[in-house]
């Protein structure tokens, strides 16, 4: 049998199959195959010894409109050397300008681009100023239903912010109407909860089954904590209804101190992500979405867990399950290679806590449907 591409030696973490172990993967025209034991010509063998061999990383946060505001990164340089081989734009684009993003993003970057579309026509092209207009009476419907029938499928949502700052005197209402403007385009909605203008549990009892709650672990305001410190109880129903829960870590959206108190009880992310800007790309609180799996790592999350959350879970919401996030065959031929080491490594939360941990993945190659697009320069030879 010839193959494109051989990885061998490496432990293989694939949580979509439930397979952790010792492994070979193979690739052929873009797609992963079978590797057979005997009779095998690879036009190219990676040594991934002492390493972890993943499918290829979802960030299911982030902002790459770099054309459209000055507060985006540009995905290829972003995220494939992290290991990262799909990103979602976190509703950086609004109404007015998406079909710009889909110009002048998608067009000119290999990596595979996802994106949410912002309720507020104008999206988010003056962060990091607080300027989105949410007044459902000034959603632009007509044009929001057109462009998921347009891009059906680069779009995969709704995002709305719900912070007490933007929304003002208008309280639940956008989040109430988005979810009635996600029931018509059946589509899920993603919602920004920091600062909220009531009790996170209320936030969390509009959502549907695969809505996102993201920066579940924010401080500023009201929290998934209660006044004992413990988490709200609404807040594990709804995860019990289906509710998603993501990390989107950013600068100011992570507290050790939330954290920590939830996953005393055991309540991890269902999702783990970065929402990487230009003032976290490869800087203090979020750098790369590998610095983010390691501080989980720390923190007492199942390394299954940990990749599940960046791989299989993400997949399976944007509608790619067994194309995306696994290393079954016949799935695209998306492939992270991590090199797990024993470090002190700091982690830095927005409260200015610092967390020191000994486990750290360091990205060795990334390979983007079959080809290898970053590859450090000591690695697999």
């Amino acid at each position: 049998m010839n193959v494109d591409l051989l990885i061998k030696g490496g432990t293989v973490v694939d949580p979509d199959r439930g397979f952790l172990g010792p492994g070979d993967i193979a690739v052929r025209d873009g797609r992963i195959v079978e590797a057979p034991t005997r009779d095998l010509n690879a036009g190219k063998i990676i040594d991934a010894e002492s390493c972890l061999v993943l499918p290829g990383l979802i960030d299911f946060h982030a902002h790459v409109f770099a054309p459209g505001t000055k507060n985006s990164v540009w995905p290829d340089s972003a995220f494939l050397p992290q290991g990262v081989t799909s990103v979602v734009d976190a509703g950086t684009a609004g109404s007015n300008n998406y079909d710009n993003f889909v110009r002048t993003v998608i067009a000119f970057n290999q990596m595979r681009v996802f994106s949410l579309v912002n309720v507020s026509a104008a999206g988010l092209v003056m962060l990091p100023f607080q300027h989105e207009d949410v007044d459902p009476k000034r959603y632009d419907v007509p044009a929001l239903k057109a462009l998921f029938a347009r891009y059906p499928g680069q779009l995969k949502g709704l995002k709305v912010r719900q912070s007490r700052e933007i929304v003002g005197d208008l309280g639940l209402e956008p989040l109430k109407a988005t979810v009635r403007l996600a029931d018509e385009i059946h589509c899920p909605v993603v919602v920004h909860v920091t600062n909220p203008p009531c009790a996170l549990t209320e936030i969390a009892d509009i959502l549907r089954p695969g809505d996102v709650f993201c920066h579940v672990f924010h401080p500023t305001g009201n929290t998934i904590l209660g006044s004992d410190g413990k988490l709200l109880p609404g807040i594990r129903s709804a995860r019990e209804r289906g509710v998603i829960y993501d990390v989107a870590n950013g600068k100011s959206h992570f507290s050790f101190g939330v954290c920590r108190a939830a996953i005393a009880e055991q309540f991890f992310p269902d999702v783990i992500s970065t929402d990487l800007t230009v003032m976290t790309l490869y800087l203090d609180y979020a750098f790369g979405l590998p610095y983010l799996m390691s501080k989980f790592l720390n923190l007492g999350m199942e390394l299954p867990e940990v990749v599940a959350a960046c791989t299989s879970t993400p997949a399976k919401l944007l509608g790619m399950r067994g194309q995306l996030g696994t290393l079954a065959p016949d799935a695209l031929a998306d492939i992270t290679v991590l090199r797990p080491i024993r470090r002190a490594t700091r982690f830095l939360d927005v409260r200015g806590e610092t967390f020191i941990g000994e486990q750290l993945l360091v990205p060795q190659m990334t390979v983007l449907g079959g080809r290898i697009v970053y590859r450090q320069v000591d690695f697999g030879t």
